[in-house]
């Protein structure tokens, strides 16, 4: 048993290291979360049907695109799983279909709980960063704390729309759960 914890908190640390080292190569703010966007797409299984066919890219749409490029420069060139990575602008909240991972930017925050709605019923990663958009049914919500990014994972999001989030990412993140408001949960 302490061999697997061991070896756990290696590999925990390994990634952490990459993770700290891609982000302390970026040199603003949404480098920073345009690298880790790019992870989080190499630490989650989607379910087949979620993934394009051959030939098709692995899709990750921008609601609102503060990275002034750094997104599309990290993943020029990249594949997963032999499929080339590609970011794709979205403009409507029923613009998700071929979306494998949603960001929704600070500046569509209004719009967040609309995204989400609309790809509640489908195995896209959620990632935003409005205070409520865990409690709005995100996935994952990027957290600036002490000059530092960071994440919280809402596991049960990701589990709801059929994603598994690598226990490797988990350890990373702050998990969070969504709030309860007068009894039910939103």
């Amino acid at each position: 048993m302490n061999r697997s914890f061991g070896l756990a908190t290696v590999t925990a640390w390994c990634l952490y290291t990459v993770f700290v080292n891609a982000c302390l190569a970026a040199s603003t703010v949404y480098e920073v979360k345009a690298t880790f966007l790019y992870n989080f797409a190499k630490f989650v299984d989607w379910p087949a049907q979620a993934v394009p066919g051959s030939g098709a890219a692995f899709t990750i749409c921008l609601a609102g695109d503060p990275f002034e490029g750094a997104l599309d420069r990290i993943i020029q060139g990249e594949l997963l799983d032999g499929k080339p990575l590609m970011a794709r602008r979205i403009t409507a909240s029923d613009d998700v279909q071929g979306c494998q991972i949603i960001y929704v930017a600070a500046s569509e925050a209004s719009r967040s709980r609309d995204i989400i709605n609309a790809a509640a019923n489908a195995p896209i990663l959620t990632v935003g960063e409005a205070d409520d958009f865990i409690d709005d049914g995100g996935i994952v919500r990027f957290v600036k704390t002490g000059g530092r990014i960071h994440f919280q994972i809402n596991p049960d999001a990701a589990q709801r729309v059929s994603l598994k989030v690598s226990s490797r990412l988990l350890r990373l993140a702050d998990i969070v759960r969504r709030r309860q408001h007068l009894g039910v949960i939103r």
